[in-house]
């Protein structure tokens, strides 16, 4: 298993993202209308609420779910994983939730690209079958090598472990990354060379 930071090292740095809303004059139309105008707002909102604000779409949160369910789903698509190991209590899971994985690009990515799952280190609940072990969330963090969160791990569809990268990314080098592993360049190319070539 090859540690992506032997290639590239990734600090942990700060990443502001502002947002501006807009205004839109609509007049001074009758107040039943504008209830009807305002409706499909306040049900979008909703929409996007229930979704959950800074995780992808598809994302699987382990526990409930167990590497199994990870595994069997990665190969019923036919996508490799990205398996994020976090704790709720990790500032810098949080933020790369609000800064990386919220950005629609990222998401639209992950969505098409992996299975992906984020794993709670910190509790003792959960099951996971391992190497002929049944391990705990927090032992099968453990035995993956994660030594801190967040900490993530690229695995095949078969859960063939492929590289590791722990610490906080930022967006563009996170969006490379998962570019690097999602189309196969790792098999013959360095990140440092995948890169280069992205920039040129």
């Amino acid at each position: 298993r090859r540690n992506l930071s032997a290639a590239w090292r990734i600090g942990q740095t700060n990443v502001h993202i502002h947002w501006r809303p807009t205004c839109m004059s609509i007049g001074a139309p009758h107040p039943w209308a504008l209830i009807f105008m305002l409706l499909p707002l306040v049900l979008a909102a909703a929409f996007v609420l229930t979704l959950g604000v800074g995780t992808a779409h598809a994302q699987m949160k382990m526990p409930p779910r167990s590497l199994g369910e990870v595994v069997e789903r990665a190969e019923a698509q036919g996508t490799p994983i990205l398996l994020e190991i976090c704790a709720p209590w990790c500032p810098y899971c949080q933020r790369m939730q609000e800064t990386v994985y919220a950005d629609a690009e990222v998401r639209l990515y992950l969505d098409r690209t992996f299975t992906y799952a984020r794993l709670n280190r910190d509790t003792t609940t959960g099951s996971h079958q391992l190497s002929g072990r049944t391990l705990s969330s927090k032992q099968l963090g453990m035995v993956l090598g994660a030594r801190g969160v967040p900490t993530l791990f690229f695995l095949k569809a078969d859960g063939t472990p492929i590289a590791s990268q722990p610490g906080f990314i930022k967006r563009d080098i996170f969006l490379q990354l998962i570019r690097y592993v999602g189309s196969g360049a790792y098999e013959s190319t360095s990140f440092k060379t995948f890169r280069k070539r992205s920039s040129e």
